[in-house]
């Protein structure tokens, strides 16, 4: 059959091309599911920006050092700024905790942990890996509510993550600037645990001055 259409065509060659690339990437996923908990291992190759980054296996931390991971994980509303609110309750970290401390163990050489995590109040979404100093936290959804930071205000800005000691925000280099990534945590591996959750205000208003 003659193909009267050549660019039709060469858009069903691309398609297909992507079709099977997706389906190379999603092959050997494997997920793991508990209280409200859903975790899934995924290819390094679905992540963007680490190319100059060393990835650290087997993650090995304590349940305590989970625990203080997640209950330092802050966020706060950027168009009607209110008080940092923590991204999960200590009724919640102490219940997420043992489970993270599981399976990143289980993270094999040339993946990284995607989690999901359903509450009452909405799905928390994020990705987390680590290197040899630092655990990497990205979130795309808090209690529901999809992350938007957009400098041109086309989508409405929704929430940012706020940094606490020991922990910085990951930078990105366009156009010879740097630019802080807002949903994205850089945590020091052994993060110190602080006398009070809660950030001082001062702390606060530094950080969100940077």
């Amino acid at each position: 059959m003659t193909v009267r259409h050549p660019l039709i065509a060469k858009f069903f060659f691309l398609s297909l091309i992507f079709f099977i690339g997706g389906c190379v990437l999603l092959k050997g996923e494997r997920n793991f599911s508990k209280s409200g908990l859903t975790v899934t291992f995924r290819s390094l190759n679905a992540l963007d920006d680490v190319q100059n980054i060393r990835f650290q296996y087997p993650i090995i931390l304590s349940e305590a050092n989970i625990r203080n991971h997640l209950l330092s994980l802050w966020y706060q509303d950027i168009v009607s700024p209110r008080k940092p609110r923590p991204v999960f309750s200590p009724g919640v970290a102490s219940k997420l905790a043992p489970l993270f401390k599981n399976v990143l163990r289980k993270v094999k050489p040339g993946k990284y942990l995607h989690f999901m995590y359903q509450a009452s109040r909405g799905l928390t979404e994020g990705q987390v890996f680590a290197t040899a100093k630092n655990i990497h936290w990205r979130f795309f959804k808090i209690n529901g509510v999809a992350y938007s930071n957009d400098p041109l205000r086309i989508r409405k800005p929704t929430w940012k993550l706020v940094r606490m000691q020991g922990q910085s925000y990951q930078s990105l280099q366009t156009g010879g600037f740097k630019k802080s990534i807002k949903n994205r945590i850089i945590a020091n591996i052994n993060l110190p645990f602080p006398r009070h959750r809660y950030p001082s205000l001062s702390t606060t208003e530094s950080f969100l001055r940077k």
